[in-house]
């Protein structure tokens, strides 16, 4: 596994360089954490925004949370709003880099 450190704010960051491939190489993975930058959205928002079908968001995004750059939330009702984290907002300016 390829490791990279990154100098940020005062800290280390490891940044995985087989991460930053995965992101590249996916379609739709970093087009999906851009949107999640901007805002928390529910699976099927993110889904017409791509215009993808909604069983595809759900792969890309359980692949997101395997790798911590999503997190799901909710607020007391069966929806799930999902947010991007520390983690996938370093990744992502990284390969915009």
């Amino acid at each position: 596994m390829l490791i990279v450190l990154i100098y940020c704010v005062n800290q280390f960051i490891i940044m995985d360089l087989n991460l930053l491939g995965y992101l590249k190489d996916g379609k739709y993975r970093l087009k999906t954490l851009e949107l999640l930058y901007e805002s928390p959205y529910i699976s099927s928002e993110l889904a017409e925004k791509l215009d993808i079908n909604r069983a595809s968001m759900s792969r890309i995004l359980k692949s997101l949370k395997e790798k911590q750059l999503v997190e799901p939330s909710t607020n007391n009702s069966r929806t799930v709003v999902y947010c991007i984290t520390e983690n996938g907002k370093n990744a992502m300016e990284e390969v915009e880099k």
